[in-house]
């Protein structure tokens, strides 16, 4: 297994957010990860989340957060362990670099309750 490094992070305000929605707050997060990584790709995109589904119809947040942050093209999934999500979607982008499989990825966790 390869040596792995956290290069870059971001992060949203953690408050109410009304005015934004699902992809608007994970994006918010990815490109401020990926200006602080100094990076324009990623090889794979893991999106931590439990409720989606659920709360407002979409399950296939991988493809739409990648397609939104301008990401198209790359492995985009949606991981789900309830409370966890986000740590199982860090682990999946550390397994694929770790593995050799991927070079730079990208983790995100994002809840929208309302």
């Amino acid at each position: 297994m390869r040596d792995v490094s956290i290069i870059g992070i971001g992060q949203t305000a953690v408050t109410e957010h009304w005015n934004r929605s699902l992809r608007h707050l994970a994006y918010d997060a990815v490109a401020a990860a990926m200006r602080d990584a100094n990076i324009e790709r990623a090889d794979a995109l893991y999106v931590g989340n439990m409720l989606s589904g659920e709360i407002s119809g979409q399950s296939h947040l991988g493809a739409l957060i990648a397609d939104f942050a301008g990401l198209r093209g790359i492995e985009a999934v949606k991981v789900e362990a309830a409370c966890a999500s986000a740590a199982a979607a860090f682990r999946q982008a550390y397994i694929g670099v770790a593995s050799g499989l991927q070079d730079i990825v990208i983790a995100v966790g994002v809840e929208k309750m309302t």
